[in-house]
């Protein structure tokens, strides 16, 4: 796909949430185009307020997906801990509206807005991660209790969901043709390890369950010295550890990591659960964590060209730390 033809799947989308508004109650809306990427975004202002919409464009968005990703939302909203970006239901009581423009229809979905920024690479203060670790044992023990409805449905994130040959949400199958010999047996090596560590740690409820699935800086609102999570486009069922890896992932190799790493477990060691076991299986999920995003902008960037420039810059980046860190797995 060309840089014209992704231009083109933003004039669609636009078109498609456009269309979507007529199922709400929104007076006086005006769009402002945010970003194409996983999905296309744009910003509402209505007199009701503002508000985030959402054209999936993923492989994994089902409707059934979509709709209890806001039930996760909904249900931790109601927990009273901390604030997220709650789901804005339909004119038909649904999550999602399935909204269509030149005969292609996709489903869409709308969330409260908070205006206040993205925490980022903004952390001056290393003991923010204690902070998030404590956000983020606080997310798996409430999903954990949770009583979730007969018809959830969410991805597995496990060895074969995350980096087998149908991994990175049904992008590796794309994505492994890109890389060289050398670079899928590494892969491929890092798969094993994680399908012995499944054999042997099992999925008791203490170490698996719901998880964020992608709780990087970039997904975490500081909102009146709050930390409100966000996108749980990515949350299924997984390893707590990978939630962690995630985090850590984007700071391996540089000064401040061990500090980082100490910071973020003491704060979920102060409402979870975390063996040293288990924790010492961090490095392990890191590298899995380059490989599904290695996979998925590869296997992306063959249906999206925006994902081009993504594979050329981030890439190579990924597979040196990700030969970095098999060393200590």
């Amino acid at each position: 796909m060309n840089k014209d033809l992704s231009a083109e799947q933003v004039t669609l989308n636009t078109e498609i949430a456009r269309n979507a508004i007529k199922e709400y109650d929104f007076n006086s809306v005006k769009f402002k185009f945010i970003k194409h990427l996983e999905n296309t975004t744009f910003k509402l202002s209505t007199e009701q307020g503002n508000f985030l919409l959402r054209v999936y464009c993923g492989l994994q968005n089902t409707v059934q997906d979509i709709e209890s990703e806001a039930k996760i939302i909904e249900y931790l909203s109601n927990c009273n801990n901390y604030e997220y970006q709650k789901p804005i239901y339909n004119n038909s009581n649904h999550f999602v509206t399935i909204s269509e423009a030149s005969g292609i229809s996709k489903p869409v979905s709308i969330l409260s807005w908070i205006d206040s920024p993205i925490v980022g690479n903004n952390v001056n203060d290393i003991s923010f991660f204690e902070k998030l670790g404590k956000l983020l044992a606080h997310i798996h023990n409430k999903l954990a209790e949770w009583q979730k409805p007969i018809d959830f449905q969410r991805s597995m994130l496990d060895a074969d969901s995350l980096i087998g040959k149908n991994g990175a949400f049904g992008y590796a199958d794309l994505a492994y043709k890109y890389f060289d010999r050398e670079t899928v047996s590494l892969f491929e090596s890092v798969y094993q390890r994680l399908l012995d560590f499944e054999a042997v740690a099992g999925r008791e409820k203490n170490i698996f369950g719901i998880i964020h699935g992608d709780l990087h800086l970039n997904n975490v609102i500081l909102h009146q010295n709050s930390l409100i999570p966000i996108d749980f486009d990515d949350s299924g069922y997984g390893y707590y550890i990978y939630d962690l890896a995630v985090i850590v992932a984007n700071y391996w190799g540089i000064t401040e990591y061990s500090e980082i790493k100490t910071n973020l477990i003491k704060g979920y060691r102060s409402l979870g659960k975390l063996s040293s076991e288990i924790e010492n299986r961090l490095s392990l999920f890191i590298a899995a964590r380059y490989i599904f995003i290695a996979l998925y902008f590869a296997g992306k960037s063959e249906q999206e060209a925006t994902f081009k420039q993504i594979v050329l810059e981030y890439i190579p980046s990924y597979l040196a730390k990700l030969k970095n860190v098999i060393a200590c797995i």
